[in-house]
């Protein structure tokens, strides 16, 4: 899995998801024996290629039927999971990350997947469970940057900073967590620690342009429409820039924090 990149004025995400059990072509369906627990990596291993050329649809019966052999049944549910998620079967990544963790509760592969796709579905306090506890387990940029997300996605923006700030420790040079850790600081009224982050992420010579778009949109909701000069205002039209102060200036008005976070829109 990779880091998601944070897009304003969308809500969007990849993830992964997915369930269900049907036997095999040779008419296996469950059992027990020596050969079981090959067959059963044989079937993931043709999935991955399969799907890797693809073929969605048959990766996922693949799994499915991989998922049907005890042996392998909790990695196949896990990539089961993921291959739903892949095709936007939300209800399908969940159902199927709910089977591995009915074998192993504390899977932080399934756990974290579970967690993204209850977000995707917009079941933001399910998904905030699954994803605090996925995250400590996992233990990786990717898991605390979702979970910062959901947290910011709740309104619960000093929580979404600590999240983040794990996420960006252990990712220093990803310019998409640094950039979520200044909307947070932002949504959480921290203007200098926003600014300099986004001013940070805008000047590295990684930026691309939704970066300082981000700083645009960060200074707006400060009020600091005068402080967008130099590389940036070049770079972007200037029709834009006004669209982008525009919009953060309305946003600043919104009241509720989740009400703000909903309007200012971000990827997980």
């Amino acid at each position: 899995m990779r880091t998601t990149a944070i897009v304003l004025m969308t809500v969007s995400a990849a993830l992964l998801g997915g369930c269900a059990s049907v036997s095999g072509p040779d008419g296996f369906g469950s059992g027990a024996g020596p050969d079981f627990g090959q067959r059963g990596d044989r079937l993931l291993q043709l999935a991955n290629e399969v799907e890797a050329h693809g073929d969605a649809t048959a990766a996922i019966a693949l799994y499915r039927q991989a998922a049907a052999v005890p042996e392998s049944a909790i990695a196949a549910n896990i990539r089961l999971g993921d291959a739903y998620a892949r095709t936007e079967n939300h209800k399908g990544a969940i159902e199927a990350y709910r089977t591995t963790l009915a074998r192993d509760p504390n899977s932080g592969e399934a756990l974290l997947g579970l967690g993204t796709a209850l977000i995707r579905t917009n079941d933001i306090e399910g998904g905030l469970v699954a994803l605090g506890r996925a995250a400590p387990v996992v233990n990786t940029a990717i898991a605390y940057n979702r979970l910062g997300l959901a947290q910011t996605f709740a309104g619960r923006t000093p929580e979404a900073m600590v999240s983040l700030e794990r996420a960006a420790a252990l990712a220093p040079t990803d310019l998409d967590i640094r950039t979520n850790l200044a909307l947070a600081a932002a949504l959480d009224g921290r203007e200098e620690r926003a600014i300099a982050l986004a001013q940070e992420v805008a000047v590295s010579p990684k930026a691309e342009a939704r970066h300082r778009r981000n700083l645009i949109i960060v200074l707006g909701l400060f009020g600091r429409a005068a402080d967008v000069h130099g590389a940036i205002a070049a770079e972007i039209p200037a029709s834009e820039v006004k669209a982008l102060l525009a919009r953060a200036r309305a946003i600043r008005t919104i009241k509720n924090v989740k009400a703000r976070a909903k309007a200012l829109g971000t990827i997980m």
